[in-house]
């Protein structure tokens, strides 16, 4: 990874053409981790089509991470997808960091989900029904979805788990599948995962996906949201001063920049 920005901490002094650079105590760079969730996807239900298509449920959002040193004097732009939304079948948007110094270049990228397909770069796939009772779950970050098993629907695929956090979250993980009945029958939902809504049992809107998470919507006879996506950068306490941006938090001897919503993180000591 390219470094950001360039580190410039001198002056010059002199009179009358003797001048010499002063050289003070540069501000040292910046190490950060970071982990970036697109939005979760909606769950879709099809009225009037085969129960084999009948619905769907939403995609846990992409998941990437990874670790970067920055010089200091930068600002990074930081985008976070919003969750699908069932009522107007909108994908989910992707969550990004970006600088916008034109002195260095940095880029992340993890993709909103599709409906029953985790977003970019994981593209798991939703499951598949079991006979013409019930739809699998959808995609997640971390395994694809569950099939549905006699009348249930399938479980939602699993989350990724970023080992840096300062909890124990899993992070965009599928819808749980719907389980459709036919009386005197009665499918049983199946599980979300990492942050995914669970699917209903039988009718209804299945669980939408939980804020923040970028997890999928649960498939039901109603359609679902998916979850929102998340920011999250950090570095070791004490080892800068003038870091902003987001929610911060300390845990484990680190500083957490916290992004819920779009904003800047600014190293400007």
């Amino acid at each position: 990874m390219p470094l950001v920005n360039v580190l410039i901490n001198s002056t010059t002094a002199g009179v009358g053409g003797n001048s010499k650079v002063i050289r003070g105590n540069a501000p040292p760079p910046i190490y950060l981790d970071y982990l970036v969730v697109g939005g979760g996807g909606y769950a879709s239900s099809i009225p009037g089509q085969t129960p084999d298509n009948f619905a769907t449920a939403g995609g846990g959002g992409g998941v990437v991470s990874g670790s970067i040193r920055f010089l200091p004097r930068f600002t990074l732009d930081v985008t976070v997808g919003s969750g699908g939304t069932g009522s107007t079948l909108t994908d989910a948007g992707a969550s990004i960091i970006d600088t916008i110094s034109p002195q260095g270049e940095f880029f992340v990228y993890a993709g909103g989900s599709t409906l029953g397909t985790s977003g970019n770069p994981q593209f798991n796939p939703a499951g598949s029904n079991s006979g013409i009772y019930s739809k699998g779950g959808g995609g997640g970050s971390a395994s694809s979805g569950s099939n549905g098993a006699n009348e249930n629907g399938g479980k939602g695929g699993s989350g990724s788990l970023w080992n840096l956090d300062s909890g124990s979250s899993y992070y965009a993980g599928g819808g749980g599948g719907l389980g459709i009945f036919f009386m005197p029958h009665s499918g049983n939902g199946g599980a979300g995962q990492g942050g995914g809504g669970n699917g209903a049992s039988n009718s209804g809107a299945g669980g939408n996906g939980a804020p923040n998470t970028g997890g999928g919507g649960g498939g039901g006879t109603v359609n679902s949201n998916g979850g929102s996506g998340i920011v999250k950068m950090r570095y070791l306490s004490g080892s800068v001063m003038g870091a902003t941006g987001g929610t911060t938090s300390v845990s484990g001897g680190y500083v957490y920049h916290t992004f819920t919503g779009s904003g800047q993180f600014v190293y400007q000591p």
